[in-house]
């Protein structure tokens, strides 16, 4: 079995499906597998990510072992998934440090022509009469303007809320994991 089909299997053992599955669907995919299988392996005490994924299905003290290691290296998982982002904002930290204005400000006109593209879009949606066979894709249109185009501009300008969402979702997992030991 491939790395990220075992690292996948380990997240649905161990609870950590939404998390690990985000990370391992990045740019990084490959990378964070390998790491999380290398955890496993490390929790386990075991060579091969086969052996580590069948201890992790038939011990219940090495699937705690592997979830806690996993939550333990939350940051460095997270922070190898996110690292193809870097790239992304040190090519607009150059883009700023150009002299052509144009590439200075690129960002903020794309974002102010989607989001005036988008303003008129909604308005003329809400007041002009729609024919009958386009209410569909006027619909769909309006929900990829809103929930996609608007969301994005908005949450790379002023951030989103996924970090604290995250934090909470560690917090509550640390707790879990402590009342488990306790049992």
């Amino acid at each position: 079995m491939e790395p990220i089909g075992i690292a996948l299997a380990l997240a649905e053992a161990t609870g950590l499906t939404s998390k690990i599955g985000q990370w391992i669907g990045g740019d990084n995919g490959e990378e964070v597998a390998n790491r999380v299988v290398d955890v496993a392996k490390k929790a386990t005490g075991t060579k091969t990510p086969e052996d580590a994924l069948d201890a992790v299905k038939r011990d219940p003290k090495a699937l705690m072992a592997v979830e806690e290691k996993l939550i333990d290296n939350e940051h460095e998982l997270k922070k190898l998934a996110l690292k193809d982002r870097a790239d992304a904002r040190s090519m607009q930290v150059a883009a700023l440090g150009q002299s052509d204005k144009f590439a200075k400000r690129f960002i903020y006109y794309f974002a102010t022509v989607w989001s005036v593209f988008a303003f008129i879009y909604i308005g003329a949606i809400t007041f002009i009469e729609i024919p009958d066979d386009s209410r569909r894709f006027a619909d769909t249109i309006l929900g990829f303007l809103l929930g996609t185009a608007l969301a994005c501009v908005f949450n790379f300008f002023f951030g989103s809320s996924q970090a604290n969402e995250q934090r909470q979702e560690g917090e509550q997992l640390r707790a879990t994991l402590k009342d488990l030991k306790g049992l």
